[in-house]
């Protein structure tokens, strides 16, 4: 092979695009169940302002008493800053004019880097629950972008873990007080109703303290004793789990998924909540793109993949789980 024609290395750029695509289609991924994607962006990143309306209503006592009119107040400030991922790789001028086979090599490369490609989106998921309750925060929660500077550094929002135990409350602007994490918990009966009411009757309030109804459908957990365990409580109709009585079991039926995942750490804990709540959003700012090219520099040939990705934690994210067991330490990671 005496070089690559124009022709020859668009040939290969469109084989790897060809192999992209089917191999995106076989994958079954975990992240775009547990939260919501949206695509199709633009920017370098998002901002977005909580806006409180005028609360609770009045309840006339006079006739022809008048509307108590009230403006609008600003909630909190949330930013994302859509993060770049990518790989590459080299080849020498000999290599590629020696090699009879680079475009099985090209293909199969393509192939990986999808793989890598939905793990990296896997892992990052999955960080929101390792390290959502790290109190000193994670970079995946650093918004800024731009000149758009997010005041809550590494952590949520309102300057709190997402998984924030009961001693480091977070405070709505209604005054309200809450935490989303139980240290300790264990996959069990008892720890499961703990959580499931720590999510339906305590954190079941808006911003402005208002009774808002906070579901709960899914638990998120790793995958073996823990979802077999999880099984046991839910899907059991006569008996309590675990108890020699033939009485209804009230767990039975109010969770309808669980989802095991094979990122969470094996500290992480374990997870009562909604899958793919509105306000925690898995933002895919450009889509896995391969590409094919000769350096003409140095005359090497070079495969490149790159994509933009992060996950906005909009206001109220925080009603969308709560964590049993798990770890609260400093944290922090930058990178």
């Amino acid at each position: 092979m005496a070089g690559l024609t124009g022709d020859q290395v668009a040939v290969y750029k469109n084989d790897m695009y060809k192999v992209e695509r089917e191999r995106a289609l076989e994958i079954d991924s975990q992240h775009d169940k547990i939260m919501k994607v949206k695509k199709n962006l633009k920017g370098a990143g998002d901002k977005t302002t909580q806006l409180l309306g005028p609360g609770r209503l009045t309840r006339h006592v006079v006739e022809n008493q008048p509307i108590n009119f009230k403006s609008p107040t600003q909630g909190w400030t949330s930013l994302v800053s859509y993060d770049t991922w990518s790989g590459g790789l080299s080849l020498s001028k000999n290599a590629v004019e020696d090699t009879m086979k680079l475009g099985n090599l090209l293909k199969e490369l393509a192939k990986d880097w999808v793989d890598s490609g939905v793990n990296a989106k896997e892992q990052l998921c999955a960080r929101y629950f390792n390290h959502g309750g790290d109190t000193s925060g994670d970079y995946m929660f650093n918004g800024s972008f731009l000149d758009e500077t997010d005041s809550s550094g590494l952590l949520a929002y309102d300057s709190k873990p997402v998984f924030n135990v009961s001693g480091n409350n977070r405070t709505t602007k209604g005054g309200g007080s809450f935490y989303t994490s139980v240290a300790s918990l264990t996959m069990c009966p008892d720890d499961f109703e703990t959580l499931y009411n720590l999510q339906t009757s305590t954190n079941n309030r808006g911003e402005e303290n208002e009774i808002k109804r906070n579901t709960a459908n899914t638990i998120l957990c790793r995958p073996g004793s823990d979802k077999f365990k999880g099984e046991r409580i839910i899907d059991t109709s006569k008996g309590m789990p675990g108890v020699q009585l033939n009485d209804k079991n009230p767990f039975y039926g109010i969770i309808d998924k669980i989802i095991d995942f094979d990122f969470l750490d094996s500290d992480a804990g374990f997870f009562v909540g909604r899958r793919q709540d509105d306000k925690i959003e898995f933002r895919e700012r450009q889509g896995q793109e391969t590409d094919f090219f000769r350096d003409h520099t140095n005359k090497t040939y070079n495969a490149t993949v790159d994509m933009r990705f992060s996950i906005f934690v909009k206001p109220l994210a925080w009603r969308a789980w709560v964590r049993g067991g798990g770890n609260s330490v400093a944290g922090g990671a930058t990178e």
